[in-house]
C-alpha cells in the first residue's frame, strides 16, 4: 500500500506543471522503504497439568515463532501456568531446582507426563475401539504421539486391526 503511494506521487509530481522533473527524462530516485514483518499475535498455551506432552509442543512452537531467548522462557512460562501445575512451579523455583529452560521441560515432562515406564508401543498394539471411532482415534493419535519411527504403514496397519470387527470388515 505505502509502495502504491509513492508511485502515485511519483506519478503527480512528474505531471505537475510546475516541476521540474515533468520536463527531465529521468526523476529523482526514490528512497527504498525499508520491508516490515508483522508476527501474528498468539496465545501463550495455559497449563494446568494435563497434557503435558502437548503444552511442551505449544509452548516450544510459540517460543520459536517469537524467537524467545532460553534465559527469558521460565518467566514467560510462569504467567501461563494453573492450578496443580503453578503449586508445583512454585515450590521448584523456591528451591532452585530450575537451572534452565531444558531443565524446567525435563522436570516437568518428569512429573506430569506418563511414566517412561509406559510402553506406548504395546499400548498401541493392545489398543482397541470399544466406543465410537473418533474416540479410538483419539486415543490412537494420543499414543501414537509419543513414538518415535514408527513407519505411517505400520501405523495404518495397527489402527486398522483395533477396530471394531464389524468397522474393520468394511476397511
Amino acid at each position: 500500500m505505502h509502495t502504491m503511494s509513492l508511485k502515485l506521487d511519483e506519478i503527480l509530481h512528474r505531471l505537475s506543471p510546475s516541476s521540474p522533473s515533468s520536463t527531465s527524462p529521468n526523476p529523482p530516485p526514490q528512497t527504498p522503504v525499508p520491508a516490515t514483518t508483522h508476527k501474528m499475535k498468539l496465545e501463550v498455551p495455559r497449563f494446568d497439568g494435563t497434557e503435558p506432552l502437548g503444552w511442551i509442543f505449544k509452548i516450544n512452537q510459540y517460543f520459536e515463532y517469537h524467537n524467545t531467548p532460553d534465559k527469558d522462557r521460565l518467566t514467560i512460562a510462569s504467567f501461563y501456568m494453573e492450578g496443580r501445575a503453578l503449586a508445583w512451579f512454585q515450590y521448584m523455583t523456591t528451591n532452585a531446582q530450575f537451572t534452565s529452560w531444558a531443565a524446567f521441560l525435563q522436570a516437568l515432562q518428569t512429573r506430569f507426563a506418563p511414566s517412561q515406564y509406559d510402553d506406548p508401543i504395546g499400548m498401541l498394539f493392545k489398543l482397541t475401539q470399544t466406543s465410537t471411532v473418533a474416540d479410538y482415534l483419539s486415543e490412537f493419535e494420543t499414543l501414537a504421539n509419543r513414538i518415535i519411527g514408527l513407519p505411517p504403514t505400520f501405523l495404518l496397519a495397527c489402527f486398522i486391526s483395533g477396530l471394531a470387527p464389524e468397522i474393520r470388515r468394511e476397511m
